[in-house]
């Protein structure tokens, strides 16, 4: 879409440049401007700036229109990084007045300082939650978004954390049918494998929408027998908060004043194999999974 745009831009100098040479071979001395009449004028043919309210900014007409699994964060309408500012303000406020305790992190700081390739993972409702732990970062990381608006304003609420993104996705089983190619899914995963070779971390949600919730995809864990690293399962707890009713991933509002707290696993690592092989590494690491997310929500008291 942007090479798109590239392109309508470049044609439009050049027609821009055409009809400024033909203005310069006007002699004006010859040109009666008293006998124009500006009531004449058919506005019509007059061209103005469209509003894209995609972009929330005014551009040519012949500029791309910005659709579906296009977006980047810097491109997204100004309300919506407003929402993605007082999101992160929101969660700043939930960090600065909480009480955090954190268990089983030895091993991924071990691994840190070893310059080893990590993926974190942890559940798709847990992931506001888990924000602020990359305080405990010493490596670059990279999250995983979507390639949309909302994943495009989620970039601009996890970057002041420190995070860089990625955007692109695949589809969960729920949705009966195959990945959009649109979600870019094969190019995040090559992006993300890239940053693993460079020895940093990548973070990621394991369940993957539209669901099923709490089970693990199979995309991340393919990644972590292609790129040899780690995978690192945090459970993130929060008392007290509140659940947000229609979510898919059972998504829960965190509160201020809140005890929080942060469960490391163990590092797990998978060997590439066949698709059965692939389904009990994925079953391994839900277990995982679910085990520091009931540990963690343990140490809160819930």
């Amino acid at each position: 879409m942007r090479e798109q745009a590239q392109k309508a831009q470049k044609a439009a100098k050049k027609k821009a440049r055409k009809v400024a040479e033909r203005a310069r071979n006007v002699d004006l001395s010859r040109v009666d401007l008293s006998k124009i009449d500006p009531r004449n004028i058919d506005m019509k043919n007059v061209e103005f700036p469209r509003f894209d309210w995609e972009r929330g900014r005014f551009v040519r007409k012949d500029a791309a229109s910005v659709v579906g699994h296009s977006f980047h964060a810097e491109d997204v309408a100004w309300p919506l990084r407003l929402v993605g500012w007082l999101v992160n303000r929101y969660i700043r406020l939930c960090e600065a007045t909480g009480n955090l305790l954190v268990a089983g992190d030895g091993p991924f700081i071990k691994l840190q300082a070893e310059g080893k390739p990590i993926i974190v993972l942890v559940w798709h409702g847990r992931n506001f939650q888990a924000i602020p732990m990359s305080r405990l970062f010493i490596n670059p990381v990279t999250a995983l978004t979507s390639r949309s608006r909302d994943g495009a304003m989620i970039a601009n609420v996890i970057r002041p954390f420190g995070y860089a993104a990625i955007q692109g996705s695949g589809t969960g089983t729920a949705a009966k049918k195959r990945t959009n190619p649109k979600k870019r899914g094969m190019q995040a995963f090559r992006a993300m494998l890239k940053h693993l070779k460079n020895g940093e971390m990548v973070l990621a949600t394991a369940d993957v929408p539209p669901g099923p919730v709490f089970e693990t995809g199979p995309g991340m864990v393919k990644l972590a027998a292609k790129s040899g690293a780690a995978i690192m399962v945090v459970g993130a707890g929060f008392s007290p908060e509140l659940p947000i009713p229609g979510t898919w991933d059972k998504s829960k509002l965190p509160l201020p004043f809140a005890n929080r707290s942060l469960v490391f696993g163990e590092p797990i690592y998978v060997e590439d194999g066949d698709d059965k092989a692939m389904e009990a590494a994925c079953q391994r690491v839900t277990d995982a999974l679910n085990a520091v997310q009931a540990e963690a929500e343990k140490m809160v008291r819930k």
